[in-house]
């Protein structure tokens, strides 16, 4: 089995601020979210976390792509993620994920959207999250 191991620290610096490091990367100023006393401006945890889900999509889903040869044109999405109170605290309840995506032939679309369900499937972050993810996907042709 093969497995790999993702390091990272933590440096309060004052309030609700801090500084997420890994080696080799820029430094992330991260903070609560103004809605929890933190100032605005700045990436928060649950940012983080959207993101993340977010942007691993993508990069699962282009794997496919690659293997399934299909000409991507152009890959934009926005995310949301909602947080709600919970009987076992704030917790998130779901996250959407809209994808509009840009093919250069009418074949592509039903490939690319078969591209997308298996980034779903086996983007490692939206598994190990514990609220469900729903994909939305607008595709066009060039």
């Amino acid at each position: 089995m093969s497995q790999w191991v993702f390091n990272t620290s933590l440096e309060w610096k004052s309030g609700e601020e801090a500084v997420e490091r890994t080696a080799g990367r820029p430094d992330l100023p991260v903070c609560g979210p103004p809605e929890f006393g933190g100032p605005a401006g700045q990436w928060t945890p649950e940012h983080l976390l959207v993101g993340g889900v977010e942007s691993c999509l993508l990069l699962t889903t282009l794997y496919f792509v690659e293997k399934m040869k299909i000409d991507l044109r152009s890959y934009e999405s926005s995310a949301g993620g909602t947080m709600a109170r919970t009987a076992e605290g704030l917790r998130f309840t779901e996250m959407r994920v809209s994808i509009r995506a840009r093919v250069g032939a009418e074949g592509d679309v039903a490939n690319l959207e078969a591209a997308v369900r298996k980034g779903e499937k086996y983007c490692p972050l939206s598994a190990a999250v514990r609220f469900p993810v729903h994909v939305e996907l607008a595709v066009s042709t060039a």
